[in-house]
């Protein structure tokens, strides 16, 4: 009897066994599946890392143009609002390469105030796309511009140096993206590459020649004389050869001209009328005018 009672014992813990080792392989099997399933998700990760290793390497080789105006990547919009402007003039692609990623571009709606009279400036400011006037205010209250900044021109070159509030306001003429440096940054651009000190010297240079020129402008001179002088000044930087002429597609308003010089709008209005009928320019709807005769524009002044 004992011995039929161990025999019984033994095959219950005989069919134990069996049902733990039945579960041990069922356990097995989904490990072997759950190991699987990962065999395929990294081989599908290891795909993807190859997708984006050649999407990287794609980007780079798109980059080998960045100074082209059809190039969209991020860091080529920024190699390209690099390259356009003269102070980096000096500098090879690796180098722009290495200041693409200190820039932050920003866009502002038309009309909206990028620099506001007596806030202090952090950034150096590059031009990427638009138009901008920097403008004060006479003591009048009239406004009084300063200059018409286009892609590839800068401002905000004064606070490199000094912590000082800006005594102008920078405007978007219309819808405008800029590229930004911060102060700090530039400053170490400056002491790595030498030569864009030099650049920056040079604008600043045919600034003050025009600031010179604007002064000029608003001095006794008649009236006359200073709105062909800034017809001939808005020919050199914005006109084009077109057909019998060069053609201006005006930057300002009639407002804007008029205080750009310091005169009134009826004035200039009624003065480029005068020259239409000279024949010395022509007017084409309200925002381009093609200049005829710059010899005779020159010769009034």
């Amino acid at each position: 009897m004992i011995e039929d009672a161990d025999a019984d014992k033994v095959d219950r813990h005989t069919t134990k066994i069996n049902k733990d080792t039945t579960k041990i392989d069922k356990n097995t099997a989904k490990i072997d599946k759950n190991a699987t399933k990962i065999n395929e998700n990294a081989t599908k990760a290891d795909k993807n890392a190859t997708k984006i290793d050649k999407n990287v390497a794609l980007i780079k080789a798109n980059c080998n143009c960045l100074i082209e105006a059809n190039c969209n990547c991020p860091i080529g919009e920024h190699m390209a609002c690099t390259a356009r402007v003269p102070i980096f003039s000096t500098l090879s692609k690796d180098e722009l390469r290495r200041i693409a990623p200190l820039i932050v571009q920003k866009s502002y709606k038309k009309n909206e105030l990028i620099i506001k009279e007596g806030s202090v400036p952090h950034n150096f400011i590059i031009v990427n796309k638009g138009k901008i006037k920097v403008y004060g205010y006479s003591q009048d209250g009239k406004e009084q511009i300063m200059y018409i900044l286009t892609p590839g021109d800068f401002f905000g070159e004064r606070n490199l140096i000094h912590n000082k509030q800006a005594d102008y306001n920078a405007q978007a003429m219309e819808d405008t993206v800029v590229c930004m440096i911060q102060r700090d940054k530039f400053q170490e651009l400056l002491f790595k590459f030498p030569g864009i000190s030099i650049k920056i010297m040079d604008v600043l240079c045919e600034r003050l020649e025009k600031m010179e020129s604007m002064f000029k402008k608003i001095s006794p001179k008649d009236v006359d004389s200073r709105i062909n002088m800034m017809l001939l000044e808005l020919s050199h930087k914005f006109g084009r050869k077109y057909g019998k002429g060069v053609l201006i597609e005006l930057p300002m308003s009639r407002e804007e001209m008029a205080n750009y010089i310091g005169v009134a709008r009826e004035t200039v209005s009624r003065k480029i009328a005068s020259l239409k009928d000279e024949g010395i320019i022509e007017i084409i709807g309200n925002k381009k005018i093609l200049i005829l005769n710059e010899e005779a524009l020159e010769n009034s002044i």
